[in-house]
């Protein structure tokens, strides 16, 4: 009896680490293939052992039955004091008094493609903000955000244009980002020719099926829905894309009550040949499909006969990361983007205010802050060091969290011309959702041991440091001595 008690649990573990081992080399992982392999190896001698051994047989149950004790300490649930169960609020410092809602002409793009050197509103900006002038127009000389695109690769011209096509579609979809039920699909064969009829008289619970449905069909990963907390509208527009100037320190209009918030998935695969190029190969596609699902999401709000705006890289009105957590689509991590269920932080976010009513989601815990803690993967493997690696989180504009020097992160993407991605691909979340990960998020979820257990865990089986992976065949690009020189330092 005892035998075949060992032997099925040494089977289960074997299973265990041969998928480990399978998924490791899906990944393409430098060292975690071969600690698989030297499990399942060992577990294949020990159940040799134990069928010819007999001496063995005692031991071997004494270890298993110490490590299933161990493993029951799994079960104990976690503390329920995570900030992200509370939404985006949680991160709140204090009572929220002291919070300061975020200015668009203050972020870095829109300081670099919207501010030209002797036009008015460059003299304006700078003459209330003298500190920033110099280092601004040091990056401006460089180029746009990412400086010389594809620098790191060469400029490798398939893979910049890659990029740049992508791009286009944002570009063509900005002008419609604003819906009403009277402009609302203005050039459509099947636009009612009679007046505007009322707003159609929905459910909400109804309407919330449908709107998910069909935001999922379109091609979004993630859908959540939340009430708009108008702290996290931008104060004033900063962005100017389409020559309209006159908007430039306009107040953000009031934002409408709802949002659908999706989370469109970047491929694992392309993240990680990080920081070359098709990792921003692969950000420009996503961006170009977050304009393509809210555009066509706010026209159907407006022949619903309701407003709509379309919140993608060229119209913010809202600043997202906060409206995901509301959204219920994962939490705030270290380096500052929102670690998403299922796909960690290799997302790009995307929404849609509407007055459509709507049922809202319940923000989530998935772990990630209290894993973050102990962690410090992407702050490590930060090439510009732009992560902070303390335990303890900062307070500016009124929000506790891991404060991203975005400056020394842009100036990085300005020398190698990608958005470099590196902090997304060395992420433990942003592990394909299969089998082993799968097993360990949800684990996490639950389970306040393996919060602090299993970032060095982590740690120990795929080490600290990133290193890019080989990128596929069609976006091969040249290795040449200006690659070689900005490749990451170990």
């Amino acid at each position: 009896m005892l035998v075949w008690m060992l032997s099925i649990i040494n089977g289960g573990i074997l299973v265990l680490a041969a998928l480990f081992t399978y998924e490791s080399l899906r990944e393409q992982g430098p060292r975690v293939p071969k600690i698989g392999a030297a499990g399942v190896v060992f577990h294949l001698v020990l159940g040799t052992m134990i069928l010819l051994w007999p001496a063995i047989r005692i031991p071997v149950a004494w270890a298993f039955g110490i490590g299933l004790a161990g493993s029951a300490l799994f079960l104990i649930p976690y503390k329920k004091d995570s900030r992200s169960v509370k939404g985006a609020p949680g991160y709140l410092s204090g009572d929220g008094s002291n919070f300061r809602s975020m200015d668009e002409r203050d972020i870095l793009f829109a300081r670099n493609r919207c501010l030209v050197p002797g036009t008015k509103l460059y003299e304006l900006y700078y003459a209330e903000h003298p500190e920033r002038k110099k280092a601004d127009d040091g990056r401006r000389v460089k180029g746009g955000p990412l400086g010389k695109p594809g620098s790191i690769d060469g400029s490798y011209r398939p893979n910049v244009s890659m990029l740049a096509s992508s791009f286009e579609l944002p570009n063509m979809l900005g002008q419609k980002a604003r819906v009403f039920p009277e402009s609302a699909g203005a050039q459509s064969t099947y636009k009612a020719k009679s007046k505007v009829p009322p707003p159609a008289d929905m459910d909400p619970a109804k309407a919330t099926r449908i709107v998910k449905g069909w935001a999922r069909h379109l091609g979004a990963d993630l859908v959540g829905i939340c009430r708009i907390d108008p702290r996290w509208a931008y104060s004033h527009k900063g962005e100017i894309h389409y020559g309209e100037w006159e908007e430039w320190g306009r107040k953000v209009p009031k934002p409408l009550p709802y949002a659908v918030v999706i989370a469109t998935a970047m491929d694992h695969g392309m993240v990680c040949t990080a920081p070359h190029t098709p990792s921003v190969v692969e950000s420009g596609y996503n961006y170009a499909r977050g304009a393509y699902i809210t555009t066509i999401l706010a026209q159907w709000f407006g022949t619903m006969g309701y407003k709509a705006v379309a919140e993608h890289n060229r119209h913010y009105d809202l600043v997202l990361v906060p409206l995901a957590i509301d959204a219920g689509l994962g939490e705030l991590g270290r380096h500052g983007y929102l670690i998403a269920q299922k796909y960690g932080p290799r997302v790009r976010l995307f929404a849609v205010q509407t007055d459509m009513p709507l049922i809202p989601d319940k923000p989530v815990d998935l772990g990630a802050e209290r894993f973050c803690e102990a962690c410090l993967k992407c702050a490590q493997s930060c090439p510009s060091r732009s992560i902070p690696e303390e335990r303890q989180k900062t307070v500016e504009r009124g929000l506790e969290r891991w404060k991203l020097r975005e400056e020394t992160c842009f100036d990085y993407w300005g020398k190698i011309g990608t958005d470099c991605c590196v902090c997304m691909a060395v992420c433990p979340f942003s592990r394909p959702y299969r089998s082993i990960h799968k097993l360990v998020k949800q684990i996490l979820r639950h389970s306040e041991l393996a919060r602090h257990l299993f970032p060095h865990m982590d740690n120990i089986l795929y080490g600290r440091k990133w290193k890019p992976r080989k990128a596929f065949d069609w976006m091969q690009y040249p290795k040449g001595a200006n690659s070689e020189e900005m490749e990451l330092r170990s």
